[in-house]
């Protein structure tokens, strides 16, 4: 029996935010124990309450506030839906009527990172091994696989990624292509230095090399490399092909570095005094902090649906 927790019952709400302005979210500030959240679960703020797991969402696009039925340290997020592993395990959908606890499968598999999902399938990474499932599936082939603990792996097309030790050489990205009759672990991005946070999104994959962010189609193989210092911390976000990103400036003449900000390969940005970190994006929206308290940027004009599809310039 599905659990249905919270629900869009009460006085008309609205939506947050107003184009070309960005606005405080106050009321999802408590500190998550995952420094990732709060993050964006489509058109959902999913965040923290004062035990620092992840409790509520919020609904951009109506304001409806919800408690989740379940709460985690660190789910794994696709468009409406949160994926829950380990021993507090679980499907979690948001809509507008409550937050549902759906009657799927529960994988209790201890995992090294968060888990992925993209609506219809979730993966894992374990000791030594890697999965991908669909949702309604009681049986998860595992591959054989040496992941780096913390990093989560990625979904994107017939694409499972994920960030493999590569040795005294770093990190490497390796990926499992789903749609092969009997796939074969092989790498997506290798050599010396470090290769990591991956992040999938529809047909698309992103990562972070030395120097630079590689932003991927997996129909096509067409990747494109941005120049860009993202440092090491907080993983890229995606929305379709769109990337955003943490943004580390070079040092200035006395070594002194100025503020981090956000950038997004369309050119929504999040910039100002201080640090703006952690960037989640969705449509016209993009969620960040600065210190503890997350913010929302709405794009001025809403984003071309064509974007989301197509490398962005």
């Amino acid at each position: 029996m599905a659990l249905i927790v919270g629900g869009g019952a009460g006085p008309a709400r609205a939506a947050v935010g107003a184009p070309g302005v960005a606005i405080p979210l106050h009321g999802l500030d408590h500190a998550c124990l995952d420094a990732r959240y709060p993050a964006l679960a489509g058109p959902w703020v999913v965040g923290c309450g004062p035990e620092g797991r992840v409790d509520r969402a919020l609904s951009l696009r109506t304001g409806v506030e919800l408690r989740l039925p379940v709460p985690a340290e660190a789910p794994g997020l696709a468009e409406g839906l949160l994926l829950l592993v380990g021993p507090v395990a679980g499907v979690i959908r948001l809509d507008e009527a409550g937050a549902t606890l759906l009657d799927l499968p529960q994988v209790r598999t201890p995992t090294l990172a968060p888990p992925a999902t993209d609506g219809a399938r979730g993966a894992l990474l374990a000791e030594d091994r890697v999965s991908a499932w669909a949702l309604e599936d009681r049986v998860r082939t595992t591959h054989p696989a040496h992941p780096v603990g913390w990093y989560p792996p990625a979904l994107a097309g017939q694409v499972l990624a994920w960030v493999e030790d590569g040795g005294t050489d770093g990190e490497d990205v390796w990926m499992l292509p789903l749609d092969e009759q009997d796939p074969a672990p092989r790498p997506l991005s290798a050599g010396p230095g470090h290769q990591r946070h991956v992040v999938g999104s529809g047909d698309t994959l992103a990562w972070v090399e030395p120097g630079a962010l590689v932003i991927q189609d997996t129909r096509t193989g067409e990747a494109r490399r941005l120049p860009v210092d993202t440092g090491f911390s907080a993983p890229p976000t995606l929305w379709g092909q769109v990337a955003c990103w943490e943004e580390r400036p070079a040092p200035g003449p006395e070594g002194a570095r100025d503020g981090v900000d956000i950038r997004c390969s369309d050119g929504l940005d999040a910039a100002g005094p201080g640090h703006q970190r952690w960037p989640s994006r969705f449509g016209p929206w993009l969620l960040y902090r600065e210190g503890d308290q997350p913010w929302l940027r709405t794009a001025a004009d809403p984003p071309d649906g064509a974007a989301a599809g197509a490398l962005a310039p």
